[in-house]
């Protein structure tokens, strides 16, 4: 198991550097503008406004990566105590920016009172020579910076937070029990909804005005809001769960898991469960982490078991307890560098009144060791016994087997995946269609897009032409005494048709159909096939889950009495 300390505080110090590269020039941003702008007002609360002559106002305009800004100069001066005086303080407002209108109104406003004789400044009446010929607060901007440099630093804290949890080996460590991967989700859904809805909420306010100029377009910054509304309700719906049940600790037993031995523990719930059993998942997963300019996650599953947990119930709480056996040449737990190895658990249980969902990632290593964990006799034949009753079930909704009076016949219907096959049309179609919009406008850009819709084909049409194989394929076999009799159809049409012998019980073999994500649950097809020789000859295909595929071979076992 590659998890030690060192990669731990690797991790922190990391995330530490980069959670202040957000909150520092988060808090900077706040201190040099409001902040200082506010304390500015504050002090000069006590200066004196004195009649002035304004000798010069003028805009100045200045070009920058972010567009246009603008401030204001001007020249004045005034008398006080007797002694005249020069001034080219405008405001405590410092810098040149474009947020709204001010400025030019600001310049209309000086030019007019200078027109009407009736400019004033406001005079430090402890140094005379120190004046300030606009004394107001720009709100629109105090709250701009506000937004952003709090923004910023919500950004930089949220970052240190997620820096300073515990992983489950350093929990394990220390001698703590595991935290679900809930345990901030809703703190990331509420962030996330932050950054939207603050970011979004200049451009909000100035749709008034933008209609008052027939700027339509300016319509589309909603979506930015709404976006942030889902987002806060996700977080919402998130730490109501977590609230719900509450943090719901796993203690594992042993610790850590032993693959080749047990995978054993117990789950604590702030709540009793008035009724439905849970049910837990435990995955080993291979991740493969891409590197380059877009940095990729991609999992791929190893091994995958279903268990109904045992519920032990106390006055105001629930113990969830459960023991996996998991074999011994599955690798052990590693986090480190671009090929690593996770084990998670899922635990689901009720949906009513609060859907009750949980995700931990656990330590595992290579071992033989035993949990103390012991499940009660009854409820594992129990469980045992429903399992197989689930896997049967779930067989013969997907596969039709029926008796004939020469053997057996088994149809594998067209249209049973209904998703996996819209996905692999979808994203065929967009891979298909991007390559032939490149391909008709390389003429006009050069030979490179020629390439490009080279390779966009090449994924797009194979998947397009298995997308649109799969929605209609479907599979007929008869069995009579030992021969197997296998024909191919699409849309209805028979297209081709096999022959084999099957005798003994080991010529039937699972095979794997591909799988499918749903969140973090990955759903396994599987082909049932027969061995005849060099040939293999499918029986069988696109059975959902490893259970259903073997409740099916085990049946077709006792139907045609193989030894």
């Amino acid at each position: 198991m590659k998890s030690g300390p060192h990669s731990q505080q690797r991790s922190w110090r990391g995330a530490r550097w980069f959670g202040l590269l957000f909150l520092i020039p988060g808090l900077a941003v706040i201190l040099v503008g409001p902040v200082h702008t506010l304390y500015q007002h504050l002090v000069t609360a006590g200066w004196q406004p004195v009649p002035a002559v304004l000798e010069r106002v003028a805009l100045r305009s200045h070009q920058g990566d972010d567009g246009t800004t603008y401030s204001v100069e001007a020249d004045y001066r005034y008398s006080y105590g007797g002694r005249d005086y020069r001034g080219h303080r405008v405001g405590y407002d410092w810098g040149s920016d474009n947020i709204t209108d001010y400025h030019r109104d600001l310049v209309r406003r000086l030019e007019r009172a200078r027109a009407q004789g009736q400019a004033r400044v406001w005079v430090n009446p402890d140094n005379p020579s120190e004046s300030v010929l606009v004394r107001e607060l720009r709100w629109a901007k105090l709250g701009f910076m506000t937004l952003f440099g709090g923004l910023f630093s919500a950004a930089g804290l949220f970052i240190l937070r997620l820096g300073r949890i515990r992983t489950a080996t350093e929990a394990m460590a220390r001698g703590e029990p595991i935290l679900s991967s809930e345990r901030h989700g809703h703190w990331l859904f509420g962030f996330m909804a932050l950054m939207f809805l603050g970011l979004s909420l200049p451009g909000v306010l100035a749709i008034p005005s933008e209609l008052r100029q027939d700027n339509w377009p300016i319509l589309a910054v909603l979506l930015f809001p709404l976006v942030g509304g889902w987002l806060a309700w996700l977080g919402w719906r998130s730490w109501r769960n977590w609230t719900f049940y509450g943090p719901a600790p796993l203690v594992l037993d042993p610790a850590p898991g032993q693959a080749g031995g047990d995978v054993g523990g117990r789950i604590t719930l702030a709540r009793r469960l008035a009724g439905g059993d849970g049910s837990l998942t435990l995955q080993c997963l291979r991740v493969r982490i891409s590197g380059g300019k877009n940095t990729r996650r991609h999992e791929s599953l190893l091994w995958q078991q279903d268990q109904v947990p045992e519920l032990r119930h106390e006055a105001r709480s629930t113990e969830v307890w459960f023991r996996f056996s998991p074999p011994g040449d599955l690798p052990a737990t590693d986090d480190e560098g671009r090929e690593q190895v996770v084990w998670r658990l899922m635990l689901t249980g009720p949906q009513t009144p609060v859907p009750l969902e949980r995700t931990y990632e656990l330590p595992v290593v290579q071992g033989t060791l035993r949990s103390s964990v012991r499940l009660s006799d009854s409820h594992v034949r129990r469980q045992e016994q429903q399992a197989r009753i689930r896997a049967v079930q779930a067989a013969a909704e997907q596969i039709d087997v029926r008796t004939t009076a020469g053997g057996v016949e088994l149809i594998s219907r067209a249209g049973r995946h209904r998703v996996m096959t819209a996905m692999l049309l979808l994203v065929g179609l967009i891979f298909a269609g991007v390559g032939v919009g490149l391909w008709f406008k390389a003429p006009d850009e050069g030979a490179t897009l020629y390439l490009m819709a080279g390779v966009f084909g090449l994924f797009g049409f194979p998947m397009t032409l298995g997308g649109l194989f799969m929605a209609g394929r479907g599979l007929r076999v008869r069995i009579e005494g030992t021969r197997v009799t296998v024909i191919r159809y699409w849309a209805g049409r028979a297209l081709w048709q096999r022959r084999g012998e099957l005798a003994r019980a080991d010529q039937l073999v699972l095979a794997s159909g591909g799988s499918l994500n749903r969140g973090n649950r990955t759903i396994e097809y599987f082909a049932l096939e027969v061995v005849d020789g060099s040939r293999r000859l499918r029986l069988a295909e696109g059975i959902a889950g490893r259970p259903a595929a073997e409740a099916l071979r085990d049946s077709l076992v006792t139907l045609l009495r193989l030894s």
